[in-house]
C-alpha cells in the first residue's frame, strides 16, 4: 500500500501461512493474492534423484560427506556473526572424509567483490573449500548433494531443512525475521553451533534427532501449499494477467543442472602440510594412537584409522577435542621451515626409481632434520618407505581406493612401525571413518639397503 492506494496487480504467496499473514498485515492486499507454491523447493526435489551426479561434479567421493555452510548477507550472517565457523570446520572435520562447500548470498560476493571475498577465504580455499560463484545454480546442486548443513537465517537454511538435511545453526539474526513465519520457528528448532563439543559429533546428532523432530517437519511442511505445482500455477497466473492463453504442453519442475567447471584455488606445486591422527589396532584388539610402544607382534591384520587435518588451519583454529599424538606430513619442499623442519613423515613430489633413490631419500632426510619416515611413489605404483636407520619397506594397496595418495600409505606405515618396530612385515587394515569400508596394504621389509638401490 502506498498512500491509501494497493500498488501491486499481483502479490504470489508460497503456502497458506503467508497468506494468514497478510490478512493480519495488510488485508487490502487480499484480493490479489495468489498461492502458488514454491517454484525453488520444487526444483530442489526434481533434482533429489540426481545427487550422484552432484556429488561428481562437485567433486565429493562416495566415501565423503558433503558440510553446506550457508551465510546470508550483513552482520547478522554466518560469514558476518561467526566467520570463524568456516575455520572450524575445515580444522575439526577430517580432511578425507568430508568436503566443506560455502554457500554464500550474492549480495555478500557483489557488495564486497569477489576479490575480496576470495581474499578473505584464501587460508580456506587453500584448505580445500569449495566456493561456488553466486551467477549459476550450484548452491541447489550442493544441497542435493549435501549430507549436513550449517546455516542462519538465510532461505537456503529452510530449504536445507525442508530437503531433510540435519543441521545447526552458526547465527541466527531474530531481527531479521518475520514473526510468526517458518523461518522464525526454525530458528526455535534447529540447536545453535555449540562452542565446546567437537563440531562432528553435533553433526551426528542433529542427525539421529532431527528426523522425529515435530517441530522441524511442522517447519517444513509450510514451505510450500502446493508441491510440485509452482511452475505450472505460476505460468497460468502470468498468462491470465496478460490476457493470453496458456500453452497446452504440461510444465513440471526441472532438476537444477549439474554444475560446470567450479573455479578452484590456486594450487601450490606441494601439498599443504598435515596433522595425521592414526589409532591403531593391533591384531590381538589392543588399540593405541600413534606414539612410542614397544613393539608387539600381531596376533593378525593390524587395522589402522586415518584421520588428516590441515595444518594451518588446524594450528590457527582451537579445536575440539585436540589432537592426540599426531604426526605431521610434509611434501618435499616445503617452503615454511616450521612445517618443514618439524614434519615426522615427508613424500616426494614425484615418483623415481632405480639407483638414484638412494640419493634422493637420503636428500629428503637432509632437508628434513625431524623426519622419521620418507616416502618415494614408484612407477609400478608400489611405495617406497625408508626409515633415518636405513630400513627399507615396499607398501602396496590391493584395489587401492581413490584417497589411497602416497603420503596417507606413509602414515599408515609410520603408525603402523611405531606400534610394531621395523623388523614386521605383512598386512595394515586402513580406514578414514569408524565405520569406513578398510583398504588392504601390504608392506614387507626390503632385504638390505643394498636393495634400495634396486627398489624397482
Amino acid at each position: 500500500m502506498y498512500d491509501g492506494e494497493l500498488i501491486p496487480s499481483a502479490i504470489v504467496l508460497s503456502h497458506e501461512e503467508q497468506l494468514a499473514r497478510l490478512r493480519v498485515g495488510c488485508p487490502e492486499a487480499l484480493p490479489v493474492a495468489h498461492v502458488v507454491g514454491d517454484p525453488c523447493m520444487d526444483r530442489l526435489r526434481a533434482s533429489l534423484p540426481f545427487r550422484a551426479e552432484y556429488r561428481a561434479a562437485l567433486g565429493v567421493r562416495p566415501d565423503q560427506h558433503l558440510l553446506v555452510l550457508s551465510s546470508t548477507w550483513g552482520r547478522g550472517s554466518l560469514l558476518g556473526a561467526a566467520g570463524d565457523l568456516v575455520l572450524r570446520a575445515l580444522a575439526e572435520l577430517p580432511h578425507d572424509s568430508f568436503r566443506v562447500l560455502a554457500a554464500v548470498h550474492p549480495n555478500a560476493w557483489y557488495g564486497h567483490g569477489g576479490w575480496q571475498l576470495r581474499s578473505w577465504l584464501r587460508p580456506h580455499l587453500d584448505a580445500g573449500l569449495l566456493l561456488p560463484p553466486p551467477a549459476d545454480d550450484t548452491w541447489q546442486a550442493a544441497l542435493c548433494a549435501a549430507d549436513a548443513f550449517v546455516g542462519d537465517h538465510g532461505s537456503v537454511t529452510l530449504y536445507a531443512a525442508g530437503l531433510g538435511l540435519p543441521g545447526l545453526l552458526g547465527a541466527f539474526d531474530e531481527d531479521s525475521v518475520a514473526a510468526g513465519s517458518p523461518m522464525a520457528a526454525l530458528g526455535e528448532a534447529l540447536p545453535r553451533v555449540s562452542p565446546a563439543p567437537p563440531l562432528a559429533a553435533q553433526l551426528e546428532r542433529a542427525a539421529r534427532d532431527q528426523p522425529t523432530d515435530p517441530r522441524l517437519a511442522a517447519v517444513t511442511s509450510q514451505i510450500t501449499s502446493h508441491p510440485g505445482q509452482a511452475p505450472a500455477r505460476l505460468r497460468r497466473l502470468c498468462y491470465r494477467m496478460l490476457d493470453l492463453d496458456e500453452p497446452a504442453a504440461p510444465l513440471a519442475p526441472r532438476p537444477v543442472d549439474v554444475p560446470g567447471d567450479l573455479p578452484s584455488a590456486p594450487r601450490p606445486p606441494v601439498e599443504r602440510p598435515l596433522f595425521v591422527e592414526a589409532l591403531v589396532t593391533s591384531g590381538d584388539g589392543d588399540d593405541a594412537t600413534t606414539g612410542p610402544h614397544p613393539p608387539l607382534e600381531p596376533a593378525g591384520p593390524t587395522e589402522v584409522l586415518i584421520r588428516r587435518h590441515p595444518a594451518h588451519v588446524r594450528a590457527a583454529a582451537t579445536p575440539h577435542p585436540p589432537l592426540t599424538d599426531a604426526h605431521l606430513s610434509v611434501t618435499a619442499g616445503e617452503p615454511d621451515a616450521r612445517w618443514a623442519h618439524a614434519a615426522d613423515v615427508v613424500t616426494a613430489r614425484a615418483p623415481a626409481s632405480g639407483p638414484h633413490l638412494a640419493a634422493l631419500t637420503d636428500e629428503l632426510f637432509a632437508a628434513h632434520p625431524g623426519c622419521v619416515l620418507v616416502a618415494v611413489e614408484q612407477e609400478d605404483g608400489r611405495c617406497l618407505l625408508r626409515t633415518r636407520n636405513g630400513a627399507s619397506f615396499h607398501g602396496c594397496w590391493e584395489s587401492p581406493p581413490a584417497w589411497a595418495t602416497t603420503s596417507l600409505t606413509a602414515s599408515a606405515v609410520y603408525a603402523w612401525l611405531l606400534r610394531h618396530g621395523e623388523s614386521l612385515a605383512g598386512e595394515v587394515l586402513v580406514r578414514l571413518t569408524p565405520d569406513g569400508v578398510p583398504a588392504r596394504l601390504r608392506v614387507w621389509r626390503l632385504g638390505t639397503n643394498s636393495a634400495l638401490h634396486s627398489a624397482s
